[in-house]
This record gives C-alpha cells, structure tokens and sequence, in this order.
C-alpha cells in the first residue's frame, strides 16, 4: 500500500525541495492509474456481459437448427414410408385388376 503523504503549498512551491515534488507525481501517476485499472475492469465486466448474451443466443440458435434439422428429418422418413405404402398400395389394386380380368 502506498502511504499517501500531505504536502503544504509551501512545501510544494519551494522548489529546492524535489523530494515533495516526485512523491505529489508519483501519486498524481497513481490516481491516473488507479482510474484507469477502474476504467477498464468496467470495460472487461461490460465485455463479460455481452459475451455471455451472445453466447446464450449462439446456442438457441444452434438449438432451434438441431430442431428444424430434426423435424426435417423426421418429415424424409414420413414422406418415404408414405411413399412406400402408396407404391405397394398401387401394386396391390393393379394385382387385383389383373385377376379379374383374366
């Protein structure tokens, strides 16, 4: 932790003293910084948040592709099992109709 040291305007206008001089830059820099570290963490929090939005809406997404992907799937197999059946179907009535007529 750094000590924070008080200097009068005196101390700080006599300009023979440099000691005071380099501890008022020193915690000047220090401020700076301080606000800058609060700055960014801000920066990287707000980041976070976006990310994790952006994250949950990716994986709907890829949730709602799964689904359709899915659904059409399921719709192939019905149409050719439906397909099927009408072919057999068909074949089943031309049977019939080929033995009465002979």
């Amino acid at each position: 932790m750094v000590h924070r040291y008080r200097t009068t305007h005196s101390q700080r206008s006599n300009g023979s003293n440099v000691l005071f001089r380099v501890i008022d830059t020193l915690q000047g820099v220090n401020r700076r910084l301080s606000r800058e570290v609060r700055r960014l963490q801000r920066r990287i929090s707000d980041l976070e948040e976006e990310l994790e939005e952006r994250r949950i809406h990716a994986v709907e997404i890829v949730t709602e592709n799964w689904q359709r992907d899915k659904r059409y799937l399921r719709l192939v197999v019905e149409r050719n099992r439906l397909r099927a059946h009408v072919a057999n179907l068909e074949n089943r009535l031309r049977n019939t109709r080929v033995g009465r007529n002979n």
